[in-house]
């Protein structure tokens, strides 16, 4: 028997793969740097950096729209946009 099929939600996911890049700068820096590829910054219009935080605020919002959407809630939001944070902060690369 699945035990699964005894509680009402999915077991937790796991990622086989879970690299981190080693880390030289804090969050909080990483938060207010711009996002950048190998080509150039992303900037707005006005001129300013799209930042990490600019871009995790779009993307949590995203994502929150979609589990909404699908009839699913979060019973800690506030844990749930700290785990979700940390997660992109420790898979993504600093500039070199």
């Amino acid at each position: 028997m699945n035990v699964y099929t005894e509680i009402d939600r999915l077991p937790p996911f796991k990622i086989a793969n879970y690299i981190t890049h080693p880390r030289k700068m804090s969050y909080k820096a990483w938060l207010y740097s711009p996002v950048s590829d190998c080509e150039s910054d992303w900037v707005f219009n006005d001129g300013s950096y799209y930042t990490h935080e600019d871009f995790l605020h779009e993307f949590y919002e995203k994502l929150m729209n979609i589990i909404h959407k699908c009839g699913y809630d979060i019973e800690d939001e506030k844990q749930f946009k700290n785990e979700f944070a940390t997660f992109v902060y420790r898979l993504s690369r600093e500039s070199e």
